[in-house]
């Protein structure tokens, strides 16, 4: 009996415990499904909702503003942002609609979208279940994106959103491409304008905040992005395209290693037009198959693709020097008149083709060998004869010729608002080695060298009565509603000469165009002065020519004056006519563009209709004569003329 109660006792225990294990994994699997349904739920919206507080901490917070244009002086375009758009799709979202909604977003994003396809769309729902931020499309235009943006207005798709950025693009592709500039990839200016008033077209960057509250709601809150300032440029559209369109003229008949233009307004400093050949598209700025072929690219190491792109990139008429040979007179010659070193209506210069610079030293040769004899120093001007500049660089001395060097603005920045100017201040000689022979041959503009807006700022003040301006490139600049921020006023650096010998230059500059070795660059019916200029580069033995030609009109209050710089053209017969027919197409357009007045009418030949058929032989013979002796005029061939 005792025992049978102890079974039952034991049976009872057991079942008591057993009961209470019971109990206790009922109530802990019902912990677990509260845990699950509400805490965990909790944490799993937490955590959804941080990832997308995460995601606006990376770069995908920060609001690009639209960067400003850049405007020529009439309000054309030459640099402008265009908006477009990232397609972003959140695999998180749309899973919570019905599937009739998902195969309808899925199908019209298929359809619409380039390269996108259902199954992409599919996988990433599977793969990516959790994700609120898939870019499944990039630089869309509106009109790429205009049937998704609709669809999403009717509530017809789920689960799509628009990410806005923007595009910079250049509408005319290699106007003036080194003057502009184009952007890195980062949206930084990497060379030109874009580069120098960077931080005016940048604008102010906005930002994009997240943040959850007490009962889990995520809320983004924005600082608005600031759009950059447009920059408004003296450079006028019209000018530019006639520079380059003239340069594409002259390298289909021609070659030469580069050509550069620079136009400016004497009296202000204004860049008009800058432009340089080879060139490059804004738009696709590494492309370099318009110069090289593909077997020498091919061949190209990286580094040296770098460096022939950053060669090309660099604006060379502020980056490059040469010398600038007999452009460089004028200055020679407004110096004498300014000292009063020789008396320019009684001294007369004698060139028998040569001058010893001093005793014991080699004879340095002018262009023509034969001399140009009795010569007034007007008539040394027209005929630009080296030894009569010899003769006024030693009378001038070292010590005046050293400061006028330098005041003209020779081995020192322009101060040109335009990045990567270089002064060459090495490259032009210092007070003490300007010796004798030194003295002589930079007087006709041998044995130094200077960058193309150093040579044209100089000149200008020789021809708008003695005032040397900085160069500028900038006009003003402006908000996106008009409000003048900026302007960039003429800026006068200092007075060099005075009035009267800046008229004197300027006449006996002119007769350089009408009657000496600048005939090739006559503009019927307006009145143009200006300088010739052959120099020889690198090793004198070579016999490579840089030949260059200045020019300006009118002669009286001059409104533009041109340089034409011409690198190592190829022909047998290389002088400064190359330059001087690139500077003749140009001012033929600019000038009637600019309206300037005409001074007189071109002469339209009389036609005999009784002579056609018996031409004059003699006539046609005496003009070839005249070309053949003009051509000799114009060959300024600077061979032997210098001396170490």
């Amino acid at each position: 009996m005792k025992k049978q109660r102890s079974i039952q006792y034991l049976m009872k225990s057991r079942s008591i415990l057993l009961f209470i294990i019971f109990i206790l994994l009922f109530i802990f699997l019902g912990y677990r499904i509260v845990y699950i349904n509400i805490i965990d739920d909790q944490q799993y919206k937490q955590s959804v909702l941080a990832q997308q507080i995460n995601n606006l901490t990376d770069t995908n917070n920060q609001i690009i503003p639209k960067r400003g244009s850049i405007l020529d002086n009439k309000g054309i375009p030459l640099a402008e942002s265009h908006k477009i758009y990232n397609v972003i799709f959140d695999p998180a979202v749309i899973t919570q609609h019905k599937q009739e909604v998902i195969d309808y977003t899925l199908k019209l994003l298929g359809d619409t979208l380039e390269d996108v396809t259902v199954e992409q769309l599919s996988k990433l729902l599977v793969d990516r279940k959790r994700s609120h931020y898939e870019i499944i499309a990039r630089k869309l235009t509106y009109m790429d994106i205009q049937p998704i943006e609709e669809a999403l207005k009717e509530g017809l798709i789920k689960g799509v959103a628009f990410e806005e950025q923007y595009q910079r693009t250049y509408p005319y592709n290699t106007l003036a491409s080194d003057v502009i500039g184009f952007l890195r990839s980062d949206g930084e200016g990497l060379w030109g304008i874009e580069k120098t008033y960077n931080t005016y077209l940048s604008g102010t960057i906005g930002r994009r905040f997240g943040s959850v509250d007490g009962q889990n709601r995520f809320n983004q809150e924005d600082i608005v992005a600031t759009r950059g300032y447009n920059v408004e440029l003296n450079l006028d559209f019209t000018i530019q395209t006639y520079i380059e369109e003239a340069i594409t003229r002259f390298y289909e008949t021609e070659e030469a290693l580069s050509v550069r233009v620079v136009i400016m307004n004497p009296q202000n400093g204004k860049i008009l037009g800058m432009a340089s050949y080879p060139n490059f598209d804004l738009n696709n700025p590494y492309d370099m198959s318009h110069i090289l072929d593909e077997e020498t690219l091919n061949a190209m190491t990286t580094q040296e693709k770098s460096d022939f792109l950053n060669t090309l990139w660099r604006n060379g008429s502020i980056s490059k020097s040469y010398e600038p040979g007999s452009t460089f007179k004028p200055f020679t010659f407004a110096m004498t008149l300014e000292e009063y070193i020789l008396d320019p209506h009684e001294h007369d210069f004698l060139c028998n083709g040569y001058k010893v610079p001093y005793q014991g030293q080699a004879p340095i040769y002018c262009w023509k060998r034969t001399g140009h004899g009795h010569q007034t120093i007007y008539e040394a001007m027209s005929n630009s004869c080296n030894v009569a500049f010899m003769d006024m660089g030693e009378a001038i001395g070292r010590e005046f010729f050293y400061n006028y060097q330098r005041m003209f603005g020779f081995g020192a920045v322009t101060n040109i608002d335009l990045f990567g100017e270089e002064s060459f201040r090495d490259l032009v000689y210092s007070y003490d080695q300007l010796n004798p022979v030194e003295i002589q041959t930079s007087a006709f503009g041998q044995g130094f060298q200077v960058t193309p807006i150093q040579l044209i700022a100089g000149f200008s003040s020789l021809i708008n009565g003695g005032y040397l301006y900085e160069p500028q490139l900038m006009r003003r600049i402006v908000s996106e509603e008009g409000q003048l921020i900026v302007e960039n006023k003429p800026k006068l650096q200092r007075k060099v000469i005075s009035e009267e010998v800046s008229f004197e230059t300027s006449t006996a500059l002119r007769h350089v165009v009408d009657e000496g070795t600048g005939q090739g660059a006559k503009v019927e019916g307006y009145s143009i002065g200006g300088k010739t200029g052959t120099a020889e580069k690198g090793n004198r033995e070579t016999k490579d020519y840089i030949v260059s030609f200045i020019g300006f009109s009118p002669v009286v209050s001059p409104e533009i004056v041109t340089l034409v710089v011409v690198d190592d053209p190829v022909g047998i017969d290389v002088n400064s006519r190359y330059a001087a027919r690139i500077f003749k197409d140009i001012m033929e357009n600019v000038l009637p563009y600019l309206r300037v007045t005409k001074e007189y009418e071109a002469e339209v030949p009389e036609v005999i209709v009784e002579t056609v058929e018996s031409p004059d032989e003699n006539g046609v013979e005496a003009n070839e004569e005249n070309v053949e002796t003009l051509e000799e005029e114009e060959n300024e061939d600077p061979e032997e003329t210098r001396t170490d």
